[in-house]
């Protein structure tokens, strides 16, 4: 009896060790004028979004940015405002498919720099 209570005892440590938490998902922006926008942290993960799927971090200063394919907008036409956070001097948004995004269309590629070179950072951007 001793030992399977101390044999069960273990098991639900070591289950409460390895169970993955729920993360949860990102909050909305509210941005009536936007069509897409986004809040992404330095190391890609997605903070605040409208119609924004996912994020993440392709290599230092380097991210992609999934935009909802039902929102049905053609990114390579359409204007997008991105602003870097302190650690940066520039951020360059490109639209069309990208090797960095897997050459996906519903894909807008972000890059950070701070003096010319690659640096991680959080940025926003918004898709009018």
């Amino acid at each position: 009896m001793r030992r399977t209570a101390a044999v069960l005892a273990g098991t639900a440590a070591l289950s409460a060790v390895f169970i993955p938490q729920a993360v949860a998902a990102p909050a909305e922006i509210i941005a009536p004028n936007a069509r897409a926008a986004a809040e992404v942290n330095f190391n890609g993960a997605l903070e605040r979004q409208k119609n924004v799927t996912d994020s993440h971090q392709v290599s230092q200063g380097l991210y992609c940015v999934i935009v909802n394919p039902s929102a049905n907008i053609n990114l390579s036409n359409a204007l997008i405002l991105a602003n870097g956070g302190p650690s940066t001097t520039s951020v360059s948004t490109i639209g069309k498919p990208t090797l960095a995004c897997d050459n996906r269309r519903d894909a807008i590629t972000v890059v950070t720099l701070k003096d010319g070179h690659p640096v991680n950072s959080n940025f926003t951007i918004a898709v009018l």
